[in-house]
């Protein structure tokens, strides 16, 4: 299970980073990849901090592909801010080839006879880790062969991620589907022997890349079940209103301990059912985010439900948060202040990503 951990220890895993083995090796399962992204989706360490202490040590010219991959996240982001819910449906283009919107059962079951792909799920439920071409396979198995509609898939995904991200996952969902770029993205089993240790030799993936999308429907991957999960959410801490007093509060995916760490203030995480029971999470995914915001955030209290309906909160002294997707409809009582950005001189919609990269470049 992924833990959570202290400013220290996340600062000595960035310091261990080695940029230029990450560049030549992070496609492979068993590659030098950061393992940073549970404490970068939950807000505990910022990718500007990631870049600055990088930066300390590594050139800039070694660290240009870590930087890259980093750019994707905050690209997701900036698709979000500017679509809002439109990543929650197709973006740019649409399919008439689903066959469902369920899951399918051999993959939700680590059951396609796919050894690495059945290996990744197994560690995702036991650990709430998934390597991310492990991500984007299962993604194209599930959209591009079982012709599985994209957003059912994605939700099973989060709910057992410790580093889910709506944008990041959903989008990145719709990237291999085809539904935000032109070409869906295709697997075969030679690309996955070729990022992992295993040489499989037959599988329902033994074809070339380029005919995934008119293969026929191994009868594996026929099987379809209902989509049903759930949020299970803790017992809120918040005993005691807030009037009067100086206020700050975090989502799952603001746990910055450096925000106004230095003020006197009630530091309290809301769990809003609104996103918990429209994008579930599994009781693990959940437990790491209270321990992780616990551990670096002193005093933290839990409160679930809507920020806004805290006790004493329009009366409060004072009321800050970082702003996020998630907490826009705080603003009538609260101060919303921009998290920092790897690229804060670029913003708005790009159609791509790498149309996005030119700009940060």
């Amino acid at each position: 299970m992924i833990q959570a951990k202290t400013q220290t220890e996340l600062l000595a895993m960035i310091d261990a980073i080695d940029p230029v083995a990450y560049a030549k090796t992070r496609n492979q399962l068993s590659g030098a990849v950061t393992k940073l992204s549970p404490y970068i989706t939950r807000g505990v360490i910022t990718l500007p901090e990631i870049r600055d202490r990088l930066l300390q040590n590594h050139s800039e010219k070694d660290c240009e592909k870590l930087f890259q991959e980093l750019a994707w996240r905050e690209y997701f982001q900036e698709v979000w801010w500017e679509k809002g819910d439109a990543i929650f449906s197709d973006l740019r283009f649409s399919r008439d080839d689903w066959r469902h919107t369920e899951l399918v059962t051999a993959l939700v079951e680590a059951n396609t006879g796919v050894v690495v792909l059945d290996e990744a799920i197994e560690e995702l439920y036991d650990t709430g880790y998934m390597h991310n071409h492990a991500r984007m396979w299962v993604a194209s198995v599930a959209c591009n062969l079982a012709k599985a509609h994209w957003y059912e898939m994605g939700k099973w995904l989060y709910y057992h991620l410790a580093d889910g991200d709506p944008a990041s996952n959903f989008c990145s969902w719709q990237w291999v589907a085809g539904t935000s770029k032109t070409d869906p993205y295709t697997v075969n089993q030679k690309l996955i022997n070729g990022c992992s240790d295993h040489n499989q030799i037959r599988s329902i993936l033994t074809f070339d890349r380029e005919t995934m999308m008119n293969q026929p429907l191994p009868e594996v991957i026929k099987p379809q079940k209902p989509f049903a999960l759930a949020t299970t959410y803790p017992q809120s801490t918040l005993t005691k209103g807030v009037s009067g007093e100086a206020v700050v509060l975090y989502t799952p995916w603001t746990l910055d301990p450096d925000y106004r760490s230095s003020e006197s203030a009630r530091r309290i995480l809301v769990i809003d059912p609104v996103w918990f029971d429209r994008l579930p999470v599994s009781a693990r995914v959940m437990d790491f985010i209270l321990q992780q915001g616990k551990l670096v955030i002193e005093n933290l209290e839990i409160y679930v439900g809507d920020a806004t309906d805290i006790p004493g909160l329009t009366v409060a002294a004072s009321v800050h948060t970082r702003s996020h997707q998630t907490n826009q409809t705080w603003s009538q009582f609260v101060e919303l202040e921009a998290a920092p950005k790897l690229f804060p001189a670029v913003s708005g919609y790009y159609k791509s990503f790498f149309a996005y990269w030119k700009a940060c470049r």
